[in-house]
């Protein structure tokens, strides 16, 4: 009997996942447990994996689509098993055990007078000001998906400019030695979340130096005292943003359509660095935990992100993230936000200076930067300044974390 293999979800907030390499080709036969194809989400990239024995009948979504959770990708069964795929499904590449029809051109699939798109498309629309009903889907059963969307957007646009200036390609000058690498599935959706942040949401980033001797000295005496486990600074600035989140909860927020939701829960993101992109793995509670707490759950997210054993939930639900480069001898940068999120601190590394100190005295002192990107819709820079201010505070005295 055939079995029907469908877009999982990974995470509570998964709506679709983009079809990668396929690992098996229809005709293939497989195992239970076998990887068939990769997928990735805009939190992670994973493998769906057959569910049962038998032959790969087929392969219903292309790499490249965009399914929605439960959307049917493949089928297995027996082998010269007869199947029926929906209408209404993406063209399958089947073999003979199935006849192939030429598919019907798709449009958007209109229920009782709703136009089926992805919520990654509404927002994308809503954003640009396109009218879905003039869009022709191109994902699943029809389905508008965010592609779609740019491309009518980029249609429309190319329609205002003059002829002559639209007939104008800019391309990549490419060289014989030049080493040509086609984009992963993670960089592209790596690449439509940074662009959606950049384009939906004003950024503006404010940054502070700060006298981080006190932290230093705080940290060396964790380590010192704990032979068990290393704290980083990064445990540190988790447990120190999470504490001045708490007294400035409009900067643990987020923003849905119309409406600001400020998170009564802190969960900190941490940007971990892939070979092949970036995860942001969450530390829930961040502000309930003690730093030793927070030192395992980085510890094991930043373990299971290099070794792609992330969940989805592990990914999901974050209200703040830090992006700490300091360990590539960055000094300052401006983050993107991580959206939904209100806001994200960008952390450079330690150096040491000079620096004058009250007493009018040239001293030697380690030294910060942070960086601060917030959504100025959400947040005006006095607020924000509130809160890079109170990190400020802690990173120069740890002690006023406990007042």
């Amino acid at each position: 009997m055939a079995t029907e293999i469908k877009m999982p979800q990974l995470g509570l907030t998964m709506t679709e996942g983009l079809i990668g390499k396929w690992k098996k080709q229809v005709g293939d036969a497989v195992k239970k447990g076998d990887a068939l194809v990769e997928i990735t989400t805009d939190k992670l990239s994973s493998e769906v994996e057959s569910e049962t024995d038998g032959i790969l009948l087929a392969i219903i979504a292309k790499e490249g689509d965009e399914i929605p959770v439960q959307g049917l990708i493949a089928v297995v069964g027996e082998p010269n098993e007869k199947i029926n795929i929906a209408a209404d499904s993406p063209r399958a590449e089947i073999k003979a055990a199935v006849k192939e029809e030429k598919p019907a051109v798709a449009a958007p699939k209109v229920t009782r007078g709703r136009i089926i798109a992805s919520p990654l498309a509404k927002k994308t629309a809503a954003k640009m000001g396109v009218d879905l009903s003039g869009i022709t889907g191109s994902g699943f059963s029809g389905r508008i998906v965010q592609k779609d969307v740019l491309t009518q957007q980029q249609n429309v646009a190319a329609a205002e400019v003059p002829q002559a200036a639209a007939e104008v390609k800019v391309s990549a000058p490419v060289e014989s030695a030049d080493i040509i690498k086609p984009l992963t599935n993670m960089r592209k959706v790596i690449g439509k979340r940074m662009a959606e942040s950049k384009h939906s949401a004003p950024h503006v980033t404010l940054t502070t130096e700060v006298t981080v001797d006190k932290t230093v000295a705080l940290r060396n005496k964790l380590n010192a005292k704990n032979s068990d486990m290393r704290f980083s600074y990064t445990d540190i600035l988790v447990k120190m943003a999470a504490t001045a989140l708490r007294s400035i909860p409009a900067m643990n927020s987020s923003i849905d359509g119309d409406n600001i939701i400020i998170h009564d829960r802190i969960n900190i993101g941490v940007a971990v660095a892939l070979e092949e992109g970036l995860l942001v793995p969450v530390v829930r509670d961040a502000d309930r935990k003690g730093l030793k707490a927070i030192c395992n759950d980085t510890k094991d997210l930043i373990t299971k992100a290099r070794g792609s054993k992330l969940t989805g939930d592990e990914l999901t639900g974050g209200t703040f993230t830090i992006s700490n480069l300091g360990g590539y001898d960055i000094d300052g940068f401006t983050p993107i936000i991580n959206l939904p999120e209100c806001a994200i601190l960008g952390v450079g590394r330690i150096v040491r200076k000079p620096i004058v100190n009250e007493n009018n005295e040239i001293v030697p002192a380690s030294m910060l930067t942070l960086s601060l990107s917030f959504d100025h819709r959400i947040a005006d820079g006095a607020l924000a300044a509130q809160l890079l201010k109170a990190i400020k505070g802690y990173l120069e005295d740890p002690d006023q974390m406990y007042l």
